[in-house]
Protein backbone atom coordinates (compact mmCIF):
# COMPACT_ATOMS: atom_id res chain seq x y z
CA UNK A 1 0.00 0.00 0.00
CA UNK A 2 0.88 3.42 -0.73
CA UNK A 3 1.71 5.31 2.19
CA UNK A 4 1.96 9.18 2.45
CA UNK A 5 5.99 8.83 3.55
CA UNK A 6 6.20 6.78 0.23
CA UNK A 7 4.67 9.28 -1.62
CA UNK A 8 6.99 12.41 0.03
CA UNK A 9 9.52 10.23 -0.69
CA UNK A 10 8.45 9.49 -4.87
CA UNK A 11 7.82 13.34 -5.33
CA UNK A 12 11.11 14.21 -4.00
CA UNK A 13 13.18 11.84 -5.47
CA UNK A 14 11.59 12.53 -9.30
CA UNK A 15 12.59 16.30 -8.69
CA UNK A 16 9.88 18.28 -6.74
CA UNK A 17 11.11 20.81 -4.58
CA UNK A 18 10.22 22.95 -2.01
CA UNK A 19 8.94 26.48 -3.38
CA UNK A 20 7.95 24.53 -6.29
CA UNK A 21 5.28 25.85 -8.60
CA UNK A 22 3.52 22.35 -9.97
CA UNK A 23 0.59 21.87 -12.26
CA UNK A 24 -0.65 18.16 -11.79
CA UNK A 25 -2.63 15.84 -14.11
CA UNK A 26 -3.23 12.53 -12.75
CA UNK A 27 -5.07 9.37 -12.72
CA UNK A 28 -5.56 8.59 -8.99
CA UNK A 29 -5.98 5.16 -9.56
CA UNK A 30 -3.21 4.63 -11.45
CA UNK A 31 -1.27 4.61 -8.06
CA UNK A 32 -2.72 1.14 -7.20
CA UNK A 33 -4.30 1.49 -3.20
CA UNK A 34 -3.20 4.47 -1.16
CA UNK A 35 -3.36 4.42 2.52
CA UNK A 36 -6.01 7.26 3.38
CA UNK A 37 -7.03 8.05 -0.38
CA UNK A 38 -6.87 10.37 -2.78
CA UNK A 39 -6.68 12.92 0.17
CA UNK A 40 -3.23 11.67 1.21
CA UNK A 41 -2.04 12.39 -2.68
CA UNK A 42 -3.04 15.91 -2.08
CA UNK A 43 -1.29 16.18 1.72
CA UNK A 44 1.88 14.99 -0.09
CA UNK A 45 2.39 17.17 -3.00
CA UNK A 46 0.89 20.46 -0.28
CA UNK A 47 3.92 18.64 1.98
CA UNK A 48 6.62 18.64 -1.05
CA UNK A 49 6.03 22.04 -2.14
CA UNK A 50 5.82 23.92 1.19
CA UNK A 51 4.84 26.84 2.46
CA UNK A 52 6.32 28.72 -0.47
CA UNK A 53 5.25 26.69 -3.47
CA UNK A 54 1.66 26.40 -5.50
CA UNK A 55 -0.08 23.79 -6.67
CA UNK A 56 -2.35 23.74 -9.73
CA UNK A 57 -5.08 21.11 -10.74
CA UNK A 58 -6.82 21.28 -14.16
CA UNK A 59 -10.26 21.87 -13.26
CA UNK A 60 -11.73 21.51 -17.21
CA UNK A 61 -15.03 20.83 -17.94
CA UNK A 62 -16.25 21.47 -22.01
CA UNK A 63 -19.75 21.40 -21.16
CA UNK A 64 -20.18 25.18 -22.09
CA UNK A 65 -18.41 24.17 -25.14
CA UNK A 66 -22.38 21.99 -25.89
CA UNK A 67 -24.18 24.97 -24.46
CA UNK A 68 -24.15 24.37 -20.71
CA UNK A 69 -24.03 27.10 -17.83
CA UNK A 70 -20.87 27.20 -16.32
CA UNK A 71 -20.70 28.10 -12.65
CA UNK A 72 -16.92 28.77 -11.26
CA UNK A 73 -18.31 27.81 -7.59
CA UNK A 74 -20.21 24.51 -8.47
CA UNK A 75 -19.58 22.88 -12.04
CA UNK A 76 -17.23 20.07 -11.07
CA UNK A 77 -14.23 19.00 -12.65
CA UNK A 78 -14.18 16.42 -15.05
CA UNK A 79 -10.32 15.60 -14.48
CA UNK A 80 -10.43 13.36 -12.01
CA UNK A 81 -10.96 13.02 -7.99
CA UNK A 82 -7.82 14.46 -6.64
CA UNK A 83 -8.43 17.61 -9.25
CA UNK A 84 -12.30 17.62 -7.78
CA UNK A 85 -11.13 17.82 -4.28
CA UNK A 86 -8.82 20.51 -4.75
CA UNK A 87 -11.50 22.57 -6.39
CA UNK A 88 -13.53 21.15 -3.48
CA UNK A 89 -10.86 22.99 -0.46
CA UNK A 90 -12.02 26.19 0.85
CA UNK A 91 -8.27 27.33 0.30
CA UNK A 92 -8.70 26.98 -2.96
CA UNK A 93 -8.96 30.04 -5.60
CA UNK A 94 -10.63 28.61 -9.28
CA UNK A 95 -9.51 30.46 -12.29
CA UNK A 96 -12.38 31.95 -14.06
CA UNK A 97 -12.77 30.46 -17.72
CA UNK A 98 -15.66 28.11 -18.45
CA UNK A 99 -13.67 25.17 -20.28
CA UNK A 100 -10.01 25.41 -18.87
CA UNK A 101 -10.45 26.33 -15.39
CA UNK A 102 -7.68 25.67 -12.89
CA UNK A 103 -8.18 24.85 -8.88
CA UNK A 104 -5.13 26.13 -6.82
CA UNK A 105 -3.77 25.89 -3.06
CA UNK A 106 -0.34 27.90 -2.21
CA UNK A 107 1.23 30.47 -2.50
CA UNK A 108 0.68 32.00 -6.25
CA UNK A 109 -3.27 30.80 -5.54
CA UNK A 110 -4.59 34.85 -5.23
CA UNK A 111 -2.73 35.95 -8.06
CA UNK A 112 -3.38 33.09 -10.72
CA UNK A 113 -6.93 32.69 -9.31
CA UNK A 114 -7.26 36.47 -10.06
CA UNK A 115 -6.71 35.64 -13.79
CA UNK A 116 -9.25 37.15 -16.26
CA UNK A 117 -8.69 35.93 -19.86
CA UNK A 118 -10.80 34.68 -22.87
CA UNK A 119 -8.42 32.72 -24.98
CA UNK A 120 -7.98 29.16 -23.35
CA UNK A 121 -4.27 28.98 -24.59
CA UNK A 122 -2.67 32.90 -24.75
CA UNK A 123 -0.13 34.54 -23.12
CA UNK A 124 -1.87 35.81 -20.10
CA UNK A 125 -3.36 32.41 -19.79
CA UNK A 126 -2.45 30.00 -16.46
CA UNK A 127 -0.22 28.02 -19.50
CA UNK A 128 1.46 31.26 -19.98
CA UNK A 129 2.28 32.30 -16.32
CA UNK A 130 4.15 28.50 -15.87
CA UNK A 131 6.88 29.95 -18.19
CA UNK A 132 6.58 33.06 -15.70
CA UNK A 133 6.73 31.87 -12.72
CA UNK A 134 9.52 28.84 -13.90
CA UNK A 135 7.11 26.20 -13.36
CA UNK A 136 7.07 22.54 -13.36
CA UNK A 137 4.46 19.44 -14.88
CA UNK A 138 3.66 16.31 -13.13
CA UNK A 139 1.93 13.97 -15.28
CA UNK A 140 0.87 10.92 -13.02
CA UNK A 141 -0.35 7.69 -14.83
CA UNK A 142 -1.52 9.42 -18.04
CA UNK A 143 -0.34 9.46 -21.71
CA UNK A 144 0.69 12.73 -22.90
CA UNK A 145 -2.06 13.30 -25.37
CA UNK A 146 -4.87 12.62 -22.57
CA UNK A 147 -2.70 15.65 -20.32
CA UNK A 148 -0.64 17.68 -21.86
CA UNK A 149 -2.84 20.31 -22.93
CA UNK A 150 0.19 22.90 -22.62
CA UNK A 151 1.51 21.91 -26.10
CA UNK A 152 -1.98 23.53 -27.41
CA UNK A 153 -0.33 26.66 -25.03
CA UNK A 154 2.84 26.20 -27.88
CA UNK A 155 0.65 25.79 -30.85
CA UNK A 156 -1.33 28.76 -30.12
CA UNK A 157 2.33 30.69 -29.17
CA UNK A 158 4.01 29.73 -31.97
CA UNK A 159 0.91 28.93 -34.57
CA UNK A 160 -0.10 26.54 -36.58
CA UNK A 161 -1.90 25.64 -39.58
CA UNK A 162 -3.78 22.55 -38.17
CA UNK A 163 -5.98 24.01 -35.75
CA UNK A 164 -7.70 27.59 -35.76
CA UNK A 165 -9.46 30.10 -32.31
CA UNK A 166 -13.04 29.30 -31.96
CA UNK A 167 -15.63 31.34 -30.10
CA UNK A 168 -18.21 29.77 -27.61
CA UNK A 169 -20.74 31.81 -26.26
CA UNK A 170 -23.11 30.86 -23.30
CA UNK A 171 -23.91 31.66 -20.03
CA UNK A 172 -21.65 32.09 -16.87
CA UNK A 173 -22.09 32.75 -12.97
CA UNK A 174 -18.93 34.36 -11.25
CA UNK A 175 -17.62 33.56 -7.48
CA UNK A 176 -20.39 36.72 -6.17
CA UNK A 177 -23.24 34.88 -7.90
CA UNK A 178 -23.64 36.96 -10.69
CA UNK A 179 -24.57 35.38 -14.44
CA UNK A 180 -24.26 36.79 -16.88
CA UNK A 181 -23.45 35.57 -21.24
CA UNK A 182 -19.88 36.04 -22.59
CA UNK A 183 -17.60 34.39 -24.79
CA UNK A 184 -14.50 32.76 -24.31
CA UNK A 185 -12.21 31.67 -27.22
CA UNK A 186 -9.67 27.96 -27.93
CA UNK A 187 -7.57 26.83 -30.29
CA UNK A 188 -9.45 23.81 -31.79
CA UNK A 189 -7.54 21.44 -34.29
CA UNK A 190 -9.48 21.06 -37.87
CA UNK A 191 -11.33 18.39 -38.00
CA UNK A 192 -12.55 19.25 -41.45
CA UNK A 193 -9.31 18.65 -42.53
CA UNK A 194 -8.79 15.09 -40.28
CA UNK A 195 -6.53 16.43 -37.89
CA UNK A 196 -6.27 14.23 -34.47
CA UNK A 197 -4.62 15.62 -31.55
CA UNK A 198 -1.26 13.06 -30.72
CA UNK A 199 1.25 14.37 -29.03
CA UNK A 200 2.63 11.11 -26.97
CA UNK A 201 5.53 11.71 -30.13
CA UNK A 202 6.50 14.49 -29.10
CA UNK A 203 6.30 13.44 -25.31
CA UNK A 204 8.76 10.23 -26.34
CA UNK A 205 11.11 12.64 -27.90
CA UNK A 206 11.81 14.39 -25.18
CA UNK A 207 12.26 11.69 -22.67
CA UNK A 208 14.69 10.79 -25.14
CA UNK A 209 16.55 14.16 -24.58
CA UNK A 210 16.05 13.95 -20.65
CA UNK A 211 13.47 17.02 -20.95
CA UNK A 212 11.01 14.39 -18.33
CA UNK A 213 12.30 12.85 -16.16
CA UNK A 214 10.28 9.51 -14.87
CA UNK A 215 9.60 7.13 -11.83
CA UNK A 216 7.69 4.62 -10.23
CA UNK A 217 5.20 5.83 -7.52
CA UNK A 218 3.33 2.78 -6.19
CA UNK A 219 1.86 1.44 -9.75
CA UNK A 220 2.20 4.87 -11.40
CA UNK A 221 4.11 6.07 -13.86
CA UNK A 222 4.77 9.63 -12.87
CA UNK A 223 6.56 12.28 -15.48
CA UNK A 224 8.03 15.51 -14.40
CA UNK A 225 9.52 18.15 -16.64
CA UNK A 226 10.00 22.37 -16.60
CA UNK A 227 7.55 23.96 -18.64
CA UNK A 228 10.20 26.40 -19.83
CA UNK A 229 12.15 23.34 -21.55
CA UNK A 230 9.22 21.96 -22.95
CA UNK A 231 8.14 24.86 -24.85
CA UNK A 232 11.96 25.69 -25.67
CA UNK A 233 12.01 21.88 -26.93
CA UNK A 234 8.70 21.43 -28.58
CA UNK A 235 9.09 25.11 -30.58
CA UNK A 236 11.90 23.83 -32.20
CA UNK A 237 10.89 20.18 -32.73
CA UNK A 238 7.47 21.31 -33.87
CA UNK A 239 8.86 23.41 -36.83
CA UNK A 240 11.24 20.46 -37.91
CA UNK A 241 8.24 18.02 -37.74
CA UNK A 242 4.60 19.14 -36.76
CA UNK A 243 3.16 15.73 -36.60
CA UNK A 244 5.18 15.00 -33.18
CA UNK A 245 1.68 16.83 -31.85
CA UNK A 246 -1.12 15.62 -34.55
CA UNK A 247 -1.89 13.30 -37.52
CA UNK A 248 -3.92 13.36 -40.35
CA UNK A 249 -6.60 10.92 -39.84
CA UNK A 250 -7.73 9.64 -43.72
CA UNK A 251 -11.26 9.02 -45.10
Amino acid sequence: MLTFEKLVDGFRSLGVEEGDTLLVHSSYKSFGEVDGGPQTVIRALEFVLGVEGTLIMPTFNFDFNKGAAWDVRTTPSKMGVLTELVRLDPRAKRVFHPFYSFAILGKHAEMLGSLRYKSAYERDSVFGKLRDLDAKIMVIGLSYTNSMTFFHHIEQMEGVDYRFLKQFTGEVTDENGVTYTDTFEMLVRDIDKGVVTEVDPMGALMEDAGVIQSAKIGEADVKLMKANEVYAFTAREMRRDPFLLYYVKKE
